[in-house]
Parts: C-alpha cells; structure tokens; sequence
C-alpha cells in the first residue's frame, strides 16, 4: 500500500472514531431540554396554585370579616365564633378575630388556608367589615 492511501485510511478512521464519540449527544441535549421544559411547567403550576390559594383565602376572609359584622350587629354573643364557621366552611382556618374600631361595630379577620406548596405551605389574608361612620348632611 502506497503511504499516501495509509494516511487516508488512517484519517478516516480517525474521523470515524470523531464520530463514534459525538453519539448519543443529541439525546443529551434532547434530555436537558424535556427537563427544562418540565421545570418550567413545574413553575407556572406551583404560581398557579399559589394565586388560586391566595384568591380563595382572600374570599375567605371578606366572607368570615362580613358574617362577623352582621352577627355582631344582629346582636350575636360571639361573632368571631361566626367567623370561624365561615372560614371553616371555605377551607380556611381563622388565624385572628378582632372585635371594635370606631364605632364598635368593626370586625377584623386574618383566614389562612393551606397551600399544599413546600415551600410557602400558608397564606394568610386579613379582611375588615364593619359600619361605616354617615357624612353630615351637605357634605359630598
């Protein structure tokens, strides 16, 4: 064999050996793209949960805060005792209950609801309902 078809036949063999070592980096990078594309879902899913949680306990909270004032101006014994019912009954639990203000009619409520996200595993939402003072006649 003349030593130019040697040198061929070893440069061809050198890049088939070049060759032989990029397979399989195409599924490499095929993999790390599934799994970005998978932690990005991941994110908006957890984000999503997150603002859904945070509306229901919002909810929860004007609910149980208005019930509370009704109750109170009703002439109810315990209207945070209502408050707690109603956050109960939205999958909330009643994290504080304050009763007084101004007039004395106010309710203040803080309602928590369980997130099922590891990392901020409970929101909580305060609320307030209560009379609101009349403006003197002729006042806009």
């Amino acid at each position: 064999m003349e030593p130019h078809a040697e040198s061929h036949v070893e440069s061809r063999a050198l890049l088939r050996g070049g060759r032989q070592a990029d397979e399989g980096s195409g599924t490499l990078a095929g993999v790390a793209l599934i799994m970005l594309a998978a932690a990005l879902m991941s994110s908006v899913a957890v984000a999503g949960r997150l603002l859904t949680v945070r509306a229901a306990a919002r909810s929860a909270a004007d609910l149980a805060a208005l019930s509370a004032a009704v109750a109170l101006r009703d002439g109810a014994a315990d209207p945070c005792m209502v408050a707690g019912t109603v956050a109960s009954a939205h999958a909330g639990n009643l994290a504080s209950c304050t009763v007084g203000g101004e007039l004395g009619g106010d309710v203040t409520v803080s309602v928590g609801i369980d997130t099922r996200v590891p990392f901020m595993p409970h929101i909580v939402v305060d609320a307030r309902a209560g009379p609101v003072p009349c403006a003197p006649a002729g006042t806009p």
